[in-house]
């Protein structure tokens, strides 16, 4: 049984429909990549499996139980985590409030501190900057504050929105090093990337998503292969 399952999804921004019929699945552990043009409705699609963005049809279950309609702290205990586009850290909090944050899901504080521990050893930066502000820190070290964030609540399916943009390369190779780790802890990702090849090359599957519907779907390997994907979004047009 997949972790994630999104049947035709309909949603959207006042008479804006920015999704029409969308439907993927995600199993445990599972990497997907969802790839698409500025404006298809990837940031959308996350949004509403996160219950930001009200579902208007279809639905979304979680471990096979519906969470279509679910308040967003509802979803977030149930175990999907989301690092949204960005990064949206508390920019007056400490780096270990904005960590602290991250665990409210849980109860048991010396978990909590043990996961702040192990966030600290994907990312040491983080653990030199515990006491310094949010903002104060480099675009790069932001995103790794928010990846690390939500990690923290331990969640079995984890949300990434645009995780390398605008990064310098060291700091996209560091991103993605720790992404392509978490299969190896059980959780699954889904993927919202621009950098379509490097999404693709971690995924062990992807979808297209053109105006809010998905028009392709395959192997992560198979999709980079495509003629139509090499042209649209790999700059081999």
């Amino acid at each position: 049984m997949p972790i994630l399952e999104v049947k035709e999804l309909e949603a959207g921004y006042g008479p804006i429909r920015a999704l029409d019929g969308v439907s993927i699945e995600v199993a445990e552990g599972e990497t997907v990549a969802i790839i698409g043009a500025n404006g298809a409705g990837k940031t959308s699609l996350l949004m509403a499996i996160s219950g930001v963005v009200p579902a208007r049809r279809g639905a979304i279950s979680f471990a096979g139980r519906p969470i279509t309609g679910l308040p967003t702290h509802a979803i977030a205990r149930l175990g999907i985590g989301h690092a949204p586009e960005g990064r949206r850290i508390f920019p007056r909090l400490s780096v270990r409030e904005n960590l602290q944050l991250g665990g409210f899901t849980q109860t048991d504080r010396a978990m909590v501190a043990r996961d702040i521990d192990e966030a600290c050893s994907l990312f040491p930066v983080l653990g030199a900057r515990m006491s310094q502000m949010g903002g104060t820190l480099s675009g790069g070290e932001q995103q790794m504050l928010a990846l690390a964030r939500a990690l923290i609540g331990r969640p079995k399916l984890l949300l990434l929105d645009e995780p390398s943009l605008g990064l310098a390369p060291l700091i996209v190779q560091k991103i993605f090093e720790v992404i392509g780790s978490l299969a190896k802890r059980g959780i699954a990702v889904v993927l919202v990337e621009q950098n379509a090849r490097a999404a693709l090359k971690l995924a062990d599957r992807g979808y297209v998503l053109e105006t809010g519907r998905i028009t392709l779907s395959g192997p992560g390997r198979d999709l980079a292969g495509d003629r139509r994907v090499r042209e649209a979004y790999l700059g081999e047009g």
